[in-house]
């Protein structure tokens, strides 16, 4: 098995802790590694108190970074404990929390790569066709060494590091990940993005709802019934109270006209929700959903909704945020869960949107799933042709 590590070190203008899509980008990483099935242990390197309270609740182990410089120094770091916890050979894949997008497929694949060729340690690569230049000790301009443009069809390689993998040894005894015979592993370009100001950050999001929304097309598009939690759902999952005892919640305008066009798709739509409150009454009747309250055990709810339909579990999604969600998201063919959902959740959900609960979590899902319905009856490539 490998061992995914992840520096989490505190870069200049790039905060590990500041939510992307949704979510801390330190969390990304995390989750794709978590994501991998031969992945067996999570180790992030960090001395930020905030990073470490992120990784921790992320599901990872928090190593000191015993002051590190760089990413190589922290990887090393990490590298001395896998390499003395679990032996010299002990593959570790390392992971730049700064590139968000790439998927827990590229890493399975980079760690099939490595052993179809035997090689020593991996790098991973996009191709350019960039001719590289240097200037030389008088300011003049010139190819570099050995000129790098590319000739036949060898195409010109830059590095990203997306994706490194190497042993324990390595990072221990030498501090680098890379060393021996190097084995370069390509990805798409689009898919090492790192972020490193506001306009790449905004590209970064905008490109992850494409990909994301590409991987999850299929299963989207076959799904025959949606049910939703209610409340950290369509709701922001707080509660107003009033002098009188009433109780009210905020919501999103915008899920409404999600509700609308699923219903034009032919897609039929449920809430099951623990909260007995007449609130949800109000809000399932305008919204023209049926719901079933004060539920405290939902799976046997849900699968009586499922028999009565003629369906079997594998062709619900489930949307909830909490750990009363749990059964029945396990249940389910796909699980989806808003952003800000509690990680044992976020831990099992096939999609988690951008947007957090009632802030368009609902309205978003809504779109992925008319989109996806759309495109398997048009016939029509997948979303995810983008990266390819």
């Amino acid at each position: 098995m490998t061992v995914a590590i992840v520096p989490a070190l505190a870069e200049a203008g790039i905060p590990l802790d500041r939510p992307f899509a949704g979510r801390p980008l330190l969390v990304h990483s995390i989750e794709q590694a978590r994501l991998c099935r031969r992945v067996a242990r999570i180790v992030v390197v960090t001395d930020d108190g905030v990073l470490l309270r992120l990784a921790e609740r992320a599901g990872a182990e928090v190593v000191p970074a015993a002051g590190a410089g760089d990413g190589d120094a922290a990887a090393a770091r990490a590298g001395e404990l896998v390499a003395e916890a679990e032996g010299a050979e002990r593959l570790c894949v390392v992971l730049d929390p700064t590139r968000p997008l790439r998927t827990p497929e590229m890493i399975e694949g980079a760690l099939d790569h490595l052993a179809g060729r035997g090689g020593d340690s991996l790098l991973s690569v996009h191709e350019t066709a960039e001719t590289l230049w240097v200037e030389d000790a008088a300011g003049f301009g010139r190819l570099e060494e050995g000129d790098p443009r590319p000739r036949g069809p060898r195409p010109n390689l830059a590095e990203n590091r997306a994706i490194v993998i190497t042993k324990a040894a390595q990072l221990r005894d030498w501090g680098s990940p890379l060393g021996g015979r190097i084995v370069l592993h390509r990805i798409p370009r689009a898919c090492a993005l790192r972020l490193s100001d506001g306009e790449a950050w905004c590209a970064g999001e905008a490109l992850h709802r494409r990909l994301w929304a590409g991987r999850t097309a299929a299963p989207l598009a076959a799904i025959r019934l949606l049910v939703f939690d209610f409340d950290g759902v369509m709701t922001d999952n707080r509660v107003v109270v009033f002098e009188d005892g009433r109780e009210g919640v905020l919501c999103s305008r915008g899920d409404g006209m999600g509700m609308d066009r699923l219903r034009a798709s032919g897609l039929p739509v449920a809430v099951i929700s623990k909260e007995g409150n007449p609130v949800v009454t109000a809000r399932c009747r305008k919204l023209k959903i049926p719901c079933i309250q004060g539920v405290g055990d939902k799976l046997p709810v849900l699968s009586g909704i499922v028999a009565d339909q003629g369906i079997t579990l594998a062709d619900v999604a489930y949307m909830g945020n909490d750990v009363n969600d749990l059964e029945c998201m396990q249940a389910v063919g796909l699980a989806i869960a808003p952003a800000d959902a509690e990680p044992s959740i976020l831990r099992i959900a096939g999609l988690v949107t951008i947007a957090k609960g009632g802030f368009g979590a609902v309205r978003e899902v809504a779109d992925l799933i008319v989109a996806a319905r759309d495109a398997e009856r048009d016939g029509g490539p997948g979303p995810a042709r983008v990266f390819a």
